[in-house]
């Protein structure tokens, strides 16, 4: 028996209850391939890091800092990012779900690499319009 992984790919927004798109990709997802599937991941892909921001305003590019001082600010940014996951958690509270987040300025390859690297089985995607999810 091959085990069934699911991921959504998710966007948050700025008022904490997710993206429309992503909501009803999640719900789709959670009524039609959860009770399914082995592995449920939520996934949110963010622009690659290139600098860290100072107090000043400016930014120092990461090839001028120490490798423990990058991996504490990204450790760090991505830590926060997880609060993007709330939302969606709650509509998956029957079971227990992955949270991922990937960086890469070109969302589309960056969700279709970790997919064909990570053996997904199904990727959901959410749509702008209420009339489409692929």
């Amino acid at each position: 028996m091959t085990s069934v992984t699911v991921a959504v790919a998710v966007k948050g927004d700025t008022v904490g209850s997710g993206g429309n798109g992503s909501r009803r990709a999640v719900r789709w997802a959670v009524e039609n391939l959860m009770p399914r599937a082995d592995r449920f991941v939520l996934v949110h892909v963010i622009p690659k890091i290139t600098s860290i921001p100072t107090p000043s305003g400016d930014c120092i590019p990461l090839t001028e800092l120490d490798e423990n001082v990058v991996a504490m600010y990204v450790q760090d940014v991505k830590e926060k990012l997880e609060e993007v996951f709330f939302p969606f958690k709650r509509l998956c509270k029957r079971r227990e779900i992955e949270t991922l987040i990937l960086d890469d300025n070109d969302h589309a390859k960056a969700l279709l690499r970790y997919a064909s690297e990570s053996g997904i089985s199904c990727l959901v995607l959410g749509s702008y319009s209420p009339n489409f999810l692929i």
